[in-house]
């Protein structure tokens, strides 16, 4: 019997010797809590809709078999559609699905959807929408062909007779083998079809194509998110960008001790584990490739899709063809990334340049600050020149404090370290721009609220605390009247236009960009009355304690709560009162970078 007792355990004894046996069995699907990151009920089976994994126990698990081919009919009721793995046929309450390549699990979903499908080579593209919706259907297929197309030429053929697309009152983006969830708000939202879409399109190969074994990490969520996510960045020239939000996140929410090693990664339920996961992992996918060239990095994917498609992979599986010449460096790379917690942090030391008449020496020290044994890596280095050129050299780092040498015919007049945040290492709290998402990873996050300020807005002000509690576990929540001055070392959120503090610190929110009044704002020359809008401001000067502020009341503090959870690479941000609808969002520039001489 299984801990919660929804689920029993048989042995089967005297096989016969064809090895075939036929099970016959009924019981009742238990829906259980809604629970997770993605806030999907263990189980659903109603008049409205049928959501059925393994977890359901609607199937049985064999504990010698994990990985299972199946064939499958299902009879719905009038006017439903049904959706599982594999090849679909018959209709008007009637499917069949046929599955010959073996899966890890095996799901059930329907409900009355509008059905859209249109046959793209061998597979089947599909959308289910739950309200009929042409123009948006077609979108999602036009797109969904594209990628299908990309991925298809960049590691191999598309590995199933169909891809789906299915609309899920469970707000949701989920991939299984050949379809895809995606939440009713969400799949109208016009940048899904190139951020969420692409993603869950990449998983039907890594992920539900090749299969994850966990027994040294979930790989496949860091590679899919650097061939998609990281991919369409690079696309709009972003690329940089993205993987300094990367380091951004690690640095906000999974340093000084709260991180994991990437061994330990199964899936994510929170920002540490993203951090970890997702973005420690994509960055290490990007040095690989950076090491070893984009063709050699492509072919070894593609020989790693070939050997093992339909079944599971570990990650030292896969390092073994990203670094297939070099059993010490497979080694020594899962050693320090895979196993290994923390990040390097790197600084500059001296850096000298000496001689004259076109013969110029440029002497660089790189010291590694972190605790515990250095790190080995490749650390890209721009040198500037007095005519306004660069050029980009590689150190070969493996000391705690290592020189390199380098001789130009012109006078060097700078340099930087990691320009382009190619490196998986903690970013220098200089280097991290004011956002929402260092307030939310500091060590304390300290709300001050009016005291003045009306009861339904002390009490709103409260359970947005409340809920950023449940989700940080860093908040402390005080009034203006017992707060006689801030502290600090802690990041301090000011709440509310009528904040006794605010006039102290309204200096703070103020510079080049925005400027703060008493009853309004203006974010680069254009002026918002509290009246008619929702602020959020942050100090932008990143070199000082961590500072902001939230103007809102009544029912915008409520819906404040849960948006700016989403907002986290911002530091200015404006919603209309009234609708609470996002009209502006600014992220703030890195004032300083200690990797620059």
């Amino acid at each position: 019997m299984s801990e919660d007792g929804r689920l029993s355990l048989y042995k089967l004894n005297g096989l016969v010797s064809y090895g075939k046996v036929q099970l016959r069995y009924r019981g009742t699907i238990r829906p259980g809590p809604v629970s997770g990151p993605f806030d999907m009920p263990d189980a659903v089976l109603d008049e409205d809709a049928i959501f059925l994994d393994g977890n359901s126990g609607w199937v049985p698990r064999f504990t010698t078999a994990a990985m299972q081919t199946f064939e499958m009919s299902v009879e719905a009721p009038a006017g439903w559609e049904i959706i599982s793995q594999g090849r679909r046929s018959g209709d008007r309450g009637r499917f069949h699905f046929d599955m010959p390549h073996a899966q890890d699990d095996i799901y059930l979903l329907g409900g009355r959807y509008a059905r859209y499908a249109r046959q793209h080579g061998d597979s089947e593209l599909a959308v289910y929408l739950l309200t009929p919706d042409e123009s948006l259907a077609q979108r999602y297929l036009d797109t969904t062909a594209d990628y299908i197309d990309m991925y298809s030429e960049w590691i191999g053929d598309y590995p199933y007779a169909k891809f789906a697309i299915v609309e899920n009152s469970w707000q949701t983006g989920y991939g299984m083998p050949s379809f895809t969830l995606l939440g009713s708000r969400v799949i109208r939202l016009p940048f899904i079809l190139h951020t969420s879409l692409p993603h869950e399109i990449l998983h039907n190969w890594w992920g539900n194509g090749v299969f994850i074994d966990h027994s040294n990490g979930n790989w496949s969520e860091g590679l899919t998110a650097y061939m998609a996510d990281h991919f369409t960045s690079s696309q709009r020239g972003k690329d940089a960008q993205y993987r300094r939000k990367a380091l951004e996140r690690y640095a906000n929410f999974a340093a000084q001790g709260r991180d994991f090693a990437l061994a330990d990664f199964r899936s994510r339920h929170g920002d540490a584990s993203q951090a970890v996961g997702y973005g420690k992992s994509l960055m290490l996918f990007h040095m690989l490739k950076t090491a070893a060239g984009e063709d050699a990095f492509n072919q070894g994917l593609q020989a790693f899709w070939l050997e093992h498609r339909y079944r599971t992979a570990t990650f030292t599986d896969l390092l073994r063809h990203l670094l297939p010449d070099d059993d010490d460096a497979r080694a020594n790379f899962a050693q320090q990334w895979l196993y290994r917690t923390g990040a390097p942090q790197l600084l500059p030391g001296d850096v000298i340049v000496s001689g004259t008449n076109g013969a110029y020496r440029l002497s660089v020290e790189v010291r590694q600050q972190h605790d515990g044994a250095p790190y080995a890596l490749k650390l890209p280095l721009q040198v500037n020149f007095a005519d306004g050129t660069s050029i980009t050299e590689t150190i070969a780092l493996d000391e705690r404090v290592y020189v390199q040498v380098f001789d130009y015919g012109k006078p060097p007049s700078g340099i930087r370290l990691d320009p382009n945040f190619d490196v998986f290492r903690l970013l220098d709290p200089a280097e991290r721009p004011a956002s929402l998402a260092r307030l939310f990873g500091a060590g304390r996050q300290l709300l001050v609220y009016p005291a003045n300020a009306g009861k339904d807005d002390i009490t709103a002000w409260q359970r947005l605390a409340h809920a950023w509690q449940q989700r940080y576990g860093n908040v402390v929540l005080q009034s203006d009247s017992d707060t006689r001055e801030l502290p600090n070392d802690t990041a301090v959120w000011l709440l509310g236009w009528d904040n006794e503090l605010l006039e102290g610190m309204r200096e703070r929110f103020s510079g080049e960009r925005q400027q703060l009044g008493e009853n309004s704002f203006r974010i680069d020359g254009l002026d918002y009355r509290r009246e008619d809008h929702a602020a959020v401001l942050l100090d932008p000067d990143n070199t000082r304690t961590l500072l902001g502020f939230i103007g809102a009341s009544g029912d915008g503090i409520g819906a404040l709560a849960g948006k700016l959870t989403h907002y986290g690479s911002y530091g200015a941000l404006v919603f209309d009162a009234g609708t609470f609808a996002n009209q502006l969002k600014q992220q703030l520039p890195s004032l300083h970078t200690p990797l620059e001489k």
